[in-house]
């Protein structure tokens, strides 16, 4: 019962959702269905009134012709308006999907950082996004156009229906007898009930079949996008395809997943067609009776060669009607769980959403970190990438992070700017919790260059300023102060430069280095209290990379800053630096404190030592 009642709920949110993201869609869902049932009407009844005209001993010739173009006008005009009704609730149907599109986008841009970084959270919205008109709430509409007709349908053919209960058999003799009782109109609606019960039944237990089969699939569908996506049709990997001869490998791996598929697919719809034939079965024996029932009363006198053609047309009709009514209930059992996916999706909680305590100008001017015994643990894995560390940094420290690969400096780094938050231990931002601070005011107190710094398919200035309206002046300072000025001056659009070929046949390949010149003046046109630059000179030769640190120090000036770098030489000029080794802090010190220490950074520097030795 609470599984039922939580269905209802979430049927009726889907409703005034769309009710209010598109408020003609409603009203047009019901002109256009009223219309699509009406229409085949116009045929039943005028026919019926033109051959009753025909087979009558007066006939009317202007009746007859009145009648006549009556049913070509009518067919002509209501068949227009019903096609147009429908392009136009296609095209807010459209509307809305687009729109349930952004909301996915938007939740991903909002949700917290850990949570997106979860694969099946990833995958969920991937497959919402690939619903399209075939699940969800757009689905929903077209299977309410559908329940809507149907209902329509079934309403006129009961009116006309009860006419032809009242229409009395006149042969005399028991099959007249029969015909004219109760017991035939009770037989005829038990029949109906028997078909509808039967039907409903079987649709609950197909979508229950249908719901599985897309969960189980689920994974399998978006690995192959995922594939064809980023392996096939992203053209910067298309060089170690070539190279390293790949292609035979992605294509047995397409081809073991299509067959997982295939073997899913086929499993699953064998017991569905199965379960679908015998409703249809007893839905066409029910229209099969119904014409037997109908052709009875023709026989007994009942009514004329006219009604018989409208009985049999309604009762056709009526037929439909039913068998729409079901295949639509069971549709819209089985679209229920997709809403259900999509508002769980939308709810799910924002943790750096709930803070609310601003980061005040007075503690942007005169701030301290401080990580108090942090432990850290990636979902999934099997040990911690951060244990127990503890560590303080103030305004105006220039703060150097280095270590091996796995060490845990970039856990650190984004644990700082609460990409993620610990399990253990608390980070404190002049005393304070970080996680009771405004999410968006502290994201505001740093600058970055991530190692996975991401260039976007914009122009050159909004990739610097990651807006369109800023400051041209500010931009090209930046650009410069990064050492991406000469570069620059090549570029004929200047900042209106289209980087990359997505957009634009015109648009500008950057070289590795150069993209790391535009993300770190990215970091300088923000100018936000605190840089944290993640080995953002990978793709630098040495002298580049020691002009950029050089920038960037006069840059920071008295900000504050952390620094990670393989090449230890560049961590000379900061204040500390912080030795990571396998998630614990192994050493802290200035770099002449390290190497009298003759710990881990010594072994380190040492063994770098021919590529920044002095002299």
């Amino acid at each position: 019962m609470t599984s039922a009642t939580n269905k209802w709920k979430t049927f009726i949110r889907a409703v005034r959702f769309t009710a209010k993201d598109n408020p003609g869609i409603w009203p047009m869902t019901f002109v256009t269905a009223i219309l699509d049932a009406l229409f085949p009407y116009i045929g039943i009844l005028l026919s019926s009134a033109i051959l009753t005209e025909l087979s009558g001993p007066d006939r009317d010739l202007r009746r007859l012709v009145f009648l006549v173009l009556l049913l070509c006008l009518l067919n002509f005009f209501v068949y227009l308006l019903a096609s147009f009704c429908q392009q136009f609730l296609n095209v807010l149907q459209y509307i809305l999907m687009q729109h349930l599109d952004e909301t996915v986008a938007q939740k991903a841009w909002l949700m917290d950082y850990a949570l997106l970084c979860d694969p099946k959270i990833h995958g969920r919205q991937r497959t919402i996004n690939n619903w399209h008109f075939d699940h969800g709430m757009v689905a929903m509409m077209t299977q309410f156009t559908s329940l809507i007709q149907s209902l329509v349908t079934i309403g006129i053919s009961l009116a006309l229906t009860v006419e032809f209960f009242a229409a009395r058999a006149r042969s005399g003799g028991r099959l007249s007898d029969f015909l004219n009782g109760p017991v035939f109109p009770v037989l005829f609606f038990l029949l109906f009930a028997l078909s509808a019960a039967y039907g409903i039944r079987s649709a609950s237990r197909q979508q229950k079949k249908r719901y599985r089969l897309t969960k189980d699939s689920e994974p399998y569908v978006n690995q192959r996008e995922e594939l064809l996506k980023s392996c096939c049709a992203e053209y910067r990997r298309g060089k170690d395809v070539r190279i390293f001869h790949a292609r035979q490998t992605l294509l047995d791996r397409f081809l073991s997943l299509n067959e997982t598929l295939a073997n899913l697919w086929e499993k699953s719809e064998t017991s569905l067609r199965a379960m679908s034939a015998s409703s249809v079965l007893l839905s066409r024996l029910f229209n099969l009776l119904v014409y037997l029932f109908v052709g009875l009363k023709a026989l007994c006198n009942a009514f004329g060669v006219g009604s018989l053609l409208k009985y049999t047309g309604t009762v056709a009709r009526f037929g439909d009607g039913v068998t729409l009514l079901v295949q639509t209930v069971r549709e819209i059992v089985q679209n229920i769980p997709y809403i259900e996916d999509y508002f769980s999706y939308q709810d799910m909680p924002n943790r750096t959403a709930d803070a609310v305590l601003p980061v005040t100008p007075q503690i942007r001017e005169n701030y301290v970190f401080e990580f108090r015994h942090v432990t850290f643990t990636y979902p999934g894995a099997s040990s911690p990438s951060l244990s127990d560390l503890c560590c303080r940094f103030q305004k105006g420290e220039k703060i150097a992070v280095v270590g091996r690969n796995g060490s845990g400096k970039s856990t650190f780094i984004k644990l700082l700017c609460r990409l993620y938050d610990p399990q253990e231990g608390e980070i404190l931002l002049n005393g304070v919790d970080i996680r009771q601070y405004r999410y968006e005011d502290y994201l505001e107190f740093f600058s970055t260059v991530f190692q996975d710094y991401c260039i976007f398919a914009f122009t050159l200035g909004e990739n610097v300023a990651a807006e369109s309206d800023y400051s041209k002046e500010k931009a090209v300072r930046a650009l410069e102060n990064a050492g991406f000025g000469p570069r620059l001056s090549t570029l004929e659009d200047g900042l209106d430069t289209q980087l990359f070929k997505n957009f634009s046949e015109d648009g500008v390949e950057l070289s590795g280095g150069e993209s790391q010149k535009v993300a770190i003046a990215r970091c300088l046109y923000k100018d936000a209290p605190h840089a944290i630059l993640d080995e953002p000179t990978a793709a630098l030769d040495p002298l580049a990379e020691s002009d950029i640190y050089q920038r960037m120090n006069r840059f920071v000036q008295e900000k504050g800053a952390v620094y990670i770098s393989h090449r230890l030489s560049s961590c000379r000029f900061c204040h500390r630096i912080l030795v990571f080794e396998e998630g614990r802090l192994e050493e802290e010190g200035s770099h002449e404190q390290l190497l009298a220490a003759k710990g881990l950074y010594f072994r380190l520097w040492n063994a770098q030592a021919q590529y920044y030795r002095e002299g």
